[in-house]
């Protein structure tokens, strides 16, 4: 009969009927797997590359003594360079939270990991308590030897637990918008616009910015600014529950190495009981077989 009841810690029999198949690919859709094509494409020097080229080529052969088709300072090119600008912030912020959700599965998964592992370990400690109190009872250890035993058996200090990062107002807007731009819909949402601006401009609707669609570009523009700092702020704001769960995954990971080092002591001391309790067997086993063999004689 076990002389302590262990409790493990619910994340255990949540992977043992799981393992890893919650931590793997996140599922998206056909709108996320695209993003995340393109942001996968982007972040390329070859892109570096090609914009530059493509920059280049157009200036030289827009240029009035070339083509003529768009000559300084290159209207079009400098339409074309909004839209895509534009339209590529929101794609690059859904592909990045694609991109990232692998990671962040992994990361709570390991923190949860270091939870349970050290939940684990105050166990074992528990169980090895129980185990030295009995030990003392059939033992005889001088006081040396007592004091060794009660000092390894000090409880561990658990680390302090992550708590939800506190945001203020301008936080968790900038945050909000961070998530509602990272979106498709949101994509969708400036291509149309942009798309039924300039047909209405080309129609006669929008009189006031006909082509190059001056005034759309500035509100592209605006636009761009704006969401620059705004994202920058809830990037920081999203990315502080992770930076607090990897802090907190760091100090259980220390904690469990301590708690390790505990456990070691722990036994160590324990083997001074059981030698003592060794000891007392083999010489009562050999006092036993001297009074067999003297009733023998007799």
């Amino acid at each position: 009969m076990s002389l302590y009841t262990v409790v493990r810690h619910p994340h255990v029999h949540l992977r043992r009927h799981h393992g890893h198949a919650h931590t793997g690919q996140h599922h998206v859709g056909l709108n996320g797997r695209l993003a995340a094509w393109i942001t996968r494409k982007i972040g390329s020097m070859w892109t570096v590359y090609g914009c530059a080229a493509i920059t280049a080529t157009w200036m030289i052969l827009g240029s009035r003594n070339m083509l003529g088709f768009d000559p300084y300072p290159y209207p079009f090119m400098l339409f074309l360079g909004n839209v895509v600008q534009l339209l590529l912030i929101f794609v690059i912020l859904l592909g990045q939270q694609v991109l990232g959700h692998t990671g962040d599965r992994r990361a709570m998964q390991t923190f949860e990991d270091a939870e349970a592992i050290l939940h684990d370990c105050e166990q074992i400690q528990n169980h090895l308590i129980a185990q030295d109190e009995h030990l003392a009872t059939c033992a005889k250890l001088d006081d040396v030897e007592l004091l060794e035993l009660t000092s390894a058996a000090v409880r561990f200090e658990m680390p302090p637990t992550m708590a939800e990062e506190h945001v203020g107002l301008n936080g968790r807007l900038a945050a909000w918008i961070t998530h509602r731009c990272g979106t498709m819909t949101a994509f969708y949402a400036a291509t149309v616009f942009q798309l039924g601006w300039i047909v209405l401009a080309e129609t006669g609707v929008f009189r006031f910015d006909s082509y190059p669609f001056p005034f759309l570009l500035f509100l592209s523009s605006l636009a761009q600014l704006v969401l620059m700092f705004v994202i920058m702020v809830g990037q920081q704001v999203i990315g502080r529950a992770a930076d607090k769960r990897a802090e907190m995954t760091f100090l259980d990971a220390e904690a469990v190495l301590h708690a390790c080092e505990q456990l070691q002591a722990h036994l160590r001391a324990q083997d001074l009981a059981i030698r003592h309790i060794v000891e007392h067997m083999a010489s009562c086993t050999a006092t036993d077989v001297r009074a067999a063999g003297a009733g023998a004689d007799a």
